[in-house]
């Protein structure tokens, strides 16, 4: 992704050619999107390197950050995962086949299933996180302690109010 022009460069043009276009918020939605793109870019090499798309890394994230025993039915997981159900299927039968989760008969419905991180899974999360988190660390290395808690202070209270606005 070296051969982007900087977000900068995109936001002078836009304010020097389409001044209607160039407000506060605009600017800011272009850069929080360019600053998405580079994250998942930089993510997405972490996740070749452990063979992994992104949809697995997101179900694998999300079933590590349940209570132990870390389980949920595949329509709980495609709901926060934002994935349709025939994908997450795809994405169940490749860590399943690779020994990270496993589908076990539901209890409360004999139609469907509950899906359960393995210990492999756990561990095989924990490692892809570790590394996505030296990445992310870089990332945000020019700010300081307080800066970058102010940040993720604001951004996360944009992110909130996004998500309402969507309902």
């Amino acid at each position: 992704m070296t051969d982007i022009y900087p977000v900068q460069d995109l936001l002078d043009r836009i304010g020097a050619h389409w001044p209607e276009a160039s407000f506060t918020q605009s600017r800011m939605a272009i850069a929080l999107i360019r600053v998405g793109e580079l994250i998942r870019a930089r993510t997405d090499q972490v996740l070749t390197e452990f063979n992994l798309t992104p949809a697995a890394f997101e179900v694998l994230v999300t079933l590590r950050a349940s209570a132990p025993p870390r389980q949920m039915t595949p329509t709980e997981l495609y709901r926060s995962a934002l994935l349709t159900s025939g994908g997450m299927t795809k994405v169940l039968i490749e860590l399943e086949r690779r020994g990270a989760v496993e589908r076990l008969p539901n209890p409360e419905d004999g139609r469907s299933r509950i899906v359960r991180m393995t210990q492999a899974g756990q561990v095989l999360a924990e490692q892809v996180m570790a590394k996505v988190g030296e990445v992310d660390r870089r990332h945000f290395q020019m700010l300081g302690k307080s800066d970058l808690e102010a940040l993720q202070d604001q951004v996360l209270k944009l992110a909130a109010a996004v998500e309402r606005a969507v309902d």
